[in-house]
């Protein structure tokens, strides 16, 4: 299936020529330069995850964290006229973003930084009380229904249930292919010991979510801050999980041949992070501090469809967001021939 893509646009100053994945794999420097925007070969459905850091609008209550834009309409318009530019340079039909304030930000957003793009939002209320952050949904393509689940799972070694505060899904069918998709934001400090516990809990209940939708005959991507490691592919520092939180999703059914797959593996371990964590505060996006803690994870059938995947570090994450975006692009039209290996 062939989507007409949109031209792109680009800010005079936006983006920075880097060097090359070669290069950036044993550039002598320990400051990240950003690459050149990314080039799409595949034509197809092309799906998308972005943490925006904090798309509110500056006005009225923002929670209980602190960011830049906080309580500054212009400011959060400015924030928000980059996530613009980002989203441009992806020209994806799907984007899940997370860290939205509210639907009427998705409209602003689409209306005022990405106009005549063919977007519509997709909003479902949250449960995150004291940032006020949600899950939304860009689309170019119809959507049947969106949803979230309010499930929660007892946390091992604790008088308490969990569940995921944070999350979105939508059913859709491209190609006559019945897909749903689903949008989560899991708790943050991946190897916090004190949270490992719940966030497990958390990814137990997407997990479950997985299955009923594979149950139901739907191919399924999982996408996201997940703020955690792959447990089998390294990203470029090696960072490894303490928790089960990928395994456990991705593993989504009672054998391995609907295990889901992430797409992480598909691209050089140079390119695998998604987050820049400024951990000395000087400022400086230094190589040892970048990680991939935001995954794109598809079903079997999905997968056997990818045709491209792209680590898009295109940006300045202290001037735009921290987190980079994840692209895909599926070949629905086409038969599933893929290898899918273990």
């Amino acid at each position: 299936m062939s989507f007409p893509r949109c031209p792109l646009w680009f800010i005079a100053g936006l983006f920075l020529v880097g060097c090359s994945t070669q290069d950036r794999a044993t550039r002598p420097t320990a400051v990240f330069q950003p690459e050149p925007p990314p080039v799409f070969k595949a034509e197809g459905l092309r799906l998308a995850i972005l943490n925006t850091e904090f798309l509110f609008d500056g006005l009225d209550d923002e929670g209980g964290a602190d960011f830049p834009h906080k309580g500054d309409p212009v400011k959060a318009r400015a924030h928000r006229d980059r996530i613009g530019e980002i989203l441009r340079l992806l020209d994806a039909d799907l984007i899940v973003l997370a860290e939205i304030e509210s639907r009427e930000v998705l409209q602003q957003l689409i209306a005022t930084s990405l106009p005549g793009l063919g977007y519509r939002s997709y909003f479902v209320q949250g449960q995150d009380t004291f940032t006020g952050q949600d899950v939304g949904l860009l689309s170019r393509v119809p959507v049947d229904t969106t949803g979230r689940t309010d499930e929660q799972v007892k946390v091992a070694g604790e008088q308490r249930a969990q569940g995921v505060s944070k999350n979105l899904f939508a059913r859709l069918s491209v190609g006559g292919v019945p897909l749903t998709l689903i949008g989560l934001h899991f708790y943050a400090r991946p190897l916090d010991p004190t949270r490992k516990a719940r966030r497990e809990a958390q990814a137990e209940v997407i997990r479950r979510l997985v299955v009923r939708e594979l149950t139901a005959g739907r191919a399924v991507a999982v996408l996201g801050d997940f703020n955690d490691y792959d447990d089998r592919t390294p990203d470029r520092n090696g960072n490894r999980p303490v928790t089960d939180v990928l395994r456990r999703i991705k593993a989504a059914g009672p054998g391995p041949e609907d295990d889901l797959h992430n797409v992480i593996a598909d691209v050089p371990q140079a390119d695998r992070f998604t987050n820049h964590f400024d951990r000395n505060h000087n400022r400086q996006v230094e190589w040892r501090e970048l990680s991939a803690i935001d995954h794109l994870l598809l079903s079997p059938g999905l997968y056997r469809r990818l045709r491209e995947v792209h680590y898009v570090q295109a940006y300045d994450p202290l001037t735009y967001t921290d987190h980079f975006p994840v692209v895909v692009t599926l070949d629905l039209d086409a038969p599933a021939h893929r290898e899918v290996s273990e």
